[in-house]
């Protein structure tokens, strides 16, 4: 029974070699939701040492993808930026990476 309380436990820490350790018991996780209302499918967690992890909202204790607080900043500049946006299916990206309008 210690055992399995002990593993339980070490589940909820986890260490990256390079950033630290992220603790996801002790994070304050959110899950947006859809457009519709539904609940979103992924977690973002953030850390009282400020390290952020996103996981899958149906899998909590499976991987994690783990983040220093420069990292997450520059992937939040990012995505305000434009840097990940796709054009709508059925249109071509123009050469300054933005969508072309259709029969252009």
């Amino acid at each position: 029974m210690v055992r399995v309380l002990s593993y339980a436990w070490a589940m909820t820490k986890r260490e990256h070699p390079l950033k630290g350790e992220f603790d996801t018991a002790a994070a304050t996780w959110v899950r947006m939701t859809e457009e519709d209302g539904t609940p979103g499918q992924m977690e973002i967690g953030f850390a009282e040492n400020g390290m952020v992890a996103v996981r899958m909202a149906e899998d909590p204790e499976g991987d994690v993808l783990i983040y220093t607080p420069q990292e997450w900043t520059a992937f939040k500049e990012a995505v305000r930026d434009g840097e990940f946006d796709l054009p709508p299916l059925g249109e071509e990206p123009e050469a300054d990476g933005k969508a072309a309008p259709p029969g252009s």
